[in-house]
């Protein structure tokens, strides 16, 4: 059998049992975020923002790929600000900043979970899925806001190579609060949670997040990570957005 009859053959044998053979370019991965991330990122990279760094473990991974980079962690939770400080002092490019980024600077309310990682500018909202538990609020506190523009004004950052939220529904206050880095094609790779369910009171839908992004010449490149309720409904993952050529 010739080459390409066999491929075909095979190729058929595969979809019948629900399967698809394709070859990918050399180096993707289209399953793993971390890979595509550092795949996709254009060298050098100088500046790095993450937007809700919780325990700062990311922000640190960050640190050891990039380690001529300055890695900005942003979060507004004292204990787990500390431990970002605690990465920050093994890593001189780490910097911690304690505060929420948002669409404007000054103070807000922010909802602590059960599950600290799931805490949010935004309130939780009931939807009758386990996980209920894990992000519903035990208590709120005063955090100081800022946002990215103000902040690149600030320390004069003129580009942000990565930018990584975790956020929690409040995906479009930053992205807000960016308009003026993300209208001057400042911003390289976007990397962010996404929700497809309202889990947070006001949250920012998938589709409102795409549209955003999309307005200011940004286009998705893949999902990750996604999860789902129950009931089987798709609830939230993560998403890589790469500025359009």
């Amino acid at each position: 059998m010739a080459a390409g009859a066999l491929k075909l053959f095979i190729q058929s044998l595969a979809n019948r049992a629900g399967y698809q053979i394709r070859r990918l370019d050399p180096g993707v991965v289209i399953d793993d975020a971390a890979s595509e991330q550092r795949r996709l990122l254009s060298s050098p990279v100088h500046t790095i923002f993450e937007v809700g760094a919780a325990d700062g473990r990311d922000a640190a991974q960050y640190a050891l790929w990039y380690p001529e980079a300055d890695v900005h962690a942003f979060e507004p939770v004292p204990e787990s600000f500390e431990r970002v400080m605690e990465h920050a002092a093994r890593h001189p490019r780490l910097h911690g900043h304690r505060c929420a980024m948002s669409n404007r600077k000054g103070t807000a309310r922010f909802n602590l979970a059960n599950w600290v990682d799931a805490s949010s500018l935004l309130k939780p909202r009931a939807t009758g899925a386990t996980f209920d538990a894990y992000q519903a609020s035990s208590r709120a506190i005063d955090v100081e806001t800022d946002t990215i523009d103000d902040f690149c004004l600030r320390h004069e950052i003129e580009r942000i190579d990565l930018l990584k939220m975790d956020t929690q529904g409040a995906e479009l206050l930053v992205l807000e609060g960016a308009e003026r880095m993300l209208a001057g094609g400042a911003v390289g790779l976007i990397y962010t949670e996404i929700q497809f369910a309202e889990l947070y009171e006001g949250a920012a839908h998938a589709d409102q997040v795409i549209a955003k992004l999309r307005a200011h010449g940004y286009q998705l490149h893949n999902f990750y990570d996604l999860h789902h309720n129950h009931r089987g409904e798709l609830c939230w993952g993560d998403a890589i957005f790469t500025k359009a050529a």
